[in-house]
């Protein structure tokens, strides 16, 4: 069966939104992964800001760098209050210059901050011992919420459909459609399959 075109005259107009260019004015509607291509303004950052969110979508090596710098950076400010607080609260230690202090100090906080506990070194005092309970309870609670972000991205629900690069006017029960194919490129199967298509075009009528 021949395909015929609708409009010799007609002209491809690549301002609709859903075209390939989107360096032009208008944009795309949505974005080749399926995100929204939407601007939102009069909100302050704040009050955009949903880190929930953008911890389950951002990609997977900024999400585990996020987690890499979270976890050295807690470290290190815990490291600096056990200084603050004196070295000769932590018993243990065998360090002799203050780099190889610090960083004993880093270390234990470490192991505190993930409740490992190796025992060499304790603390002393009640100050020392109450900044080392707090920083175990951060710990459990930064453990868990991590958990939860790493549950939540692989329970995500994914498409995993790949679309036809060109899609098509054709004859279809008297009349003509749009046609394009979608397959689902994993072990899945579609059953039921509800499509909903919106498009924008430009057509010159005689």
């Amino acid at each position: 069966m021949a395909f015929r075109n609708l409009n010799r005259r007609a002209q491809i107009n690549n301002e609709t939104g859903l075209g390939t260019n989107t360096a032009l004015s208008g944009g795309r509607f949505f974005a080749k992964d399926g995100r929204a291509n939407i601007e939102i303004r009069g909100l302050h950052f704040w009050q955009r800001l949903n880190l929930y969110h953008t911890m389950l979508s951002m990609k997977r090596w900024k999400f585990l760098a996020a987690i890499m710098l979270f976890f050295i950076g807690i470290n290190l400010i815990f490291a600096g209050i056990y200084l603050l607080i004196g070295l000769e609260h932590l018993s243990g230690m065998v360090a002799n210059t203050y780099g190889e202090k610090f960083g004993e100090a880093f270390f234990f906080s470490a192991q505190t901050f993930t409740t490992v506990g190796y025992g060499r070194i304790n603390p002393v005092g009640f100050l020392a011992s109450f900044v080392a309970s707090f920083e175990a309870l951060t710990g459990l609670m930064s453990f868990a919420l991590v958990t939860g972000m790493l549950y939540g991205r692989f329970a995500r629900p994914r498409s995993f459909i790949r679309y036809s690069q060109n899609a098509l006017f054709a004859p279809f029960k008297e009349g003509v459609a749009l046609m394009f194919r979608m397959v689902p490129y994993t072990k899945n199967y579609l059953v039921n399959v509800e499509v909903k298509v919106s498009i924008a075009m430009k057509v010159l009528e005689d």
